[in-house]
């Protein structure tokens, strides 16, 4: 008789280990308890994600961040705009995704490539570096060669480029790390061969060149036009660069072209096990082109317009 009941009991106990999970899967849920409520955590379009940002690229950043979340509300982009090293910021995990002027460096490289799950990186936009001048100087242009040539200290003279004579003072924003790496690399091949004087920011470094005509100035194309914007446009100008051809002024034209001699790339660095971070760089690739325009550079991709013909 014991036996029998304590088959029956075991039989009971299983059956309603069976029957209870299916009646919760099948029954209708609540208002007050929808299925939806279960997951949690962020996804492509909701959640807060940090993300990295070269100094140059702030204003187009902010651009970005704020019409991603209008687009979709539930997810908050913060940026990180106080480091001048955002690559080293990812590297420590202290956000999920970075947007830097310029290719790593073989040394960024190697970090990022050393991590557990590596950093995915992805080209959104095209960007370049002019070189500007005090509009009372004579030169209309420079070769690249003769960028070199005065960015290693072997040309001091503006007579020697065509202009009135005076001793050229180089100079570079201090504060902007990447874009002294970038403009060394270009010219040279490696990231710390300038020879330049370095001001403390970007204001100093336009003043400078507004009060001094023999001032050679190298900035990035966003910060000449927002300099254009504030003020500086009666005093300075950007001077078009030759690379073996005709001299070209950089505009986001010739930098999508390909036919302005110092350009470069903008790149998005994620976590691609981050879903948000995921999220954010399918938004950049696409509805987030047209929005880089707005940030005086060029889309990675040629817009793709429809018209529609009655």
């Amino acid at each position: 008789m014991n036996h029998r009941f304590r088959n029956v009991v075991i039989a009971l106990i299983l059956a309603a280990g069976i029957i209870a999970p299916v009646w919760l899967w099948m029954r209708v849920p609540s208002s007050e308890n929808p299925l939806g409520s279960a997951i949690s955590g962020p996804t492509p379009i909701s959640g807060t994600l940090a993300v990295a940002v070269d100094r140059s690229l702030v204003p187009v950043a902010k651009i970005q961040a704020n019409a991603f979340s209008e687009q979709y509300p539930k997810a908050k982009i913060e940026l990180s705009t106080e480091s001048t090293r955002p690559v080293l910021q990812l590297l420590h995990r202290e956000v999920a995704g970075a947007l830097i002027e310029g290719a790593l460096s073989a040394r960024e490289d190697s970090l990022l490539s050393e991590l557990k799950h590596p950093v995915k990186r992805q080209p959104v936009a095209r960007n370049a570096l002019v070189l500007v001048v005090n509009r009372a100087n004579s030169i209309h242009s420079i070769s690249m060669d003769e960028l070199k040539a005065v960015f290693s200290g072997r040309v001091t003279d503006w007579k020697a480029l065509g202009g009135s004579p005076g001793r050229i003072v180089a100079c570079l924003d201090g504060s902007n790390l990447r874009s002294r790496s970038l403009l060394s690399e270009m010219l040279f091949g490696k990231t710390d061969a300038l020879s330049a004087s370095a001001e403390p920011d970007m204001t100093r470094l336009l003043n400078r060149v507004r009060s001094d005509r023999y001032t050679a100035a190298v900035m990035t194309l966003p910060a000449y036009a927002a300099a254009l914007r504030g003020g500086y446009g009666g005093s300075i100008k950007a001077v078009p660069v030759s690379a073996g051809g005709e001299p070209v002024a950089a505009s986001p034209e010739t930098l999508y072209t390909g036919a302005y001699p110092l350009s470069t790339d903008i790149y998005y660095l994620y976590d691609p096990y981050d879903p948000l971070a995921t999220g954010f760089g399918a938004w950049l690739a696409k509805e987030g082109q047209k929005l880089f325009e707005r940030g005086d550079m060029a889309p990675y991709e040629q817009l793709v317009r429809t018209i529609i013909i009655k």
